[in-house]
C-alpha cells in the first residue's frame, strides 16, 4: 500500500508545484520581473516531480504485473480502489487549471490564440495527464485480466473493461463497476 501513497503523494506535490510556478510567472508578469531564480527553481521542481511521477507509475506496473502472476486477487482490488478513486480529485483539479488556462488565452487573444502555435502547448499537460491515466489504470486492468483469467469475467467484458481504463471519466465507471460487481473473496 506504501506504492499508492507514493504515487498518489507524487501527483499532488507535481500539482503543486505547477501551481506555484504558473502563480509565479503571472505574478511576474503583473510586475514585469520574469526570469527571476525562484520560477527557474519551480521549474526544476515540476520537471523532476514529473520524472519521480513517472518513475512510480512503472513501479506500479511492475507491481501490478507481479500481484496479476501471483494470483493477488484482493490485492489487485484494492490497489485499483484506492489509486484510481484517489487520483479522482488529481484530475479534476488537473481539468479546472488547464481549462482555466485555456480560457484565460482565449479572452486575452479575443479567440486569435487559436490559430497560433501556442495551443500546441497545452498537448504537453494533456500528454501527462493521460500518461497518469494510463499509469493509474495498470491495476484496474491487471484486475480484470485476473477475473479474466479465474473466468469470473468473460473476453469480451474484459476487453470492454480495459478499453474503459485507458479512457478519461470511464476509467473511474469501469472501476467503480469492478469494485461493486467483484467483492472481496478468494479465487
Amino acid at each position: 500500500m506504501k506504492i499508492i501513497r507514493e504515487t498518489l503523494l507524487g501527483l499532488y506535490i507535481n500539482f503543486l508545484m505547477i501551481i506555484l510556478l504558473l502563480a509565479s510567472v503571472f505574478r511576474g508578469l503583473l510586475i514585469n520581473n520574469m526570469g527571476n531564480w525562484i520560477q527557474w527553481l519551480l521549474l526544476a521542481a515540476v520537471v523532476v516531480s514529473g520524472i519521480f511521477n513517472i518513475a512510480f507509475g512503472i513501479k506500479n506496473i511492475f507491481n501490478t504485473w507481479r500481484l496479476y502472476k501471483n494470483n493477488e486477487y484482493n490485492s489487485l482490488r484494492k490497489y485499483m480502489k484506492r489509486l484510481k478513486l484517489g487520483a479522482v480529485p488529481y484530475f479534476i483539479l488537473n481539468f479546472a487549471l488547464y481549462f482555466f488556462l485555456f480560457t484565460i488565452f482565449f479572452a486575452a487573444s479575443r479567440g486569435i490564440f487559436i490559430v497560433t502555435p501556442i495551443p500546441l502547448f497545452f498537448l504537453i499537460p494533456i500528454f501527462f495527464t493521460y500518461l497518469t491515466v494510463l499509469f493509474t489504470s495498470c491495476y484496474g486492468i491487471g484486475f480484470a485480466a485476473i477475473l479474466n483469467k479465474e473466468k469470473n469475467l468473460g473476453s469480451g467484458k474484459m476487453l470492454i473493461h480495459v478499453l474503459l481504463q485507458i479512457c478519461f471519466v470511464l476509467d473511474i465507471l469501469s472501476t467503480i463497476i469492478l469494485i461493486i460487481k467483484y467483492k472481496y473473496e478468494s479465487i
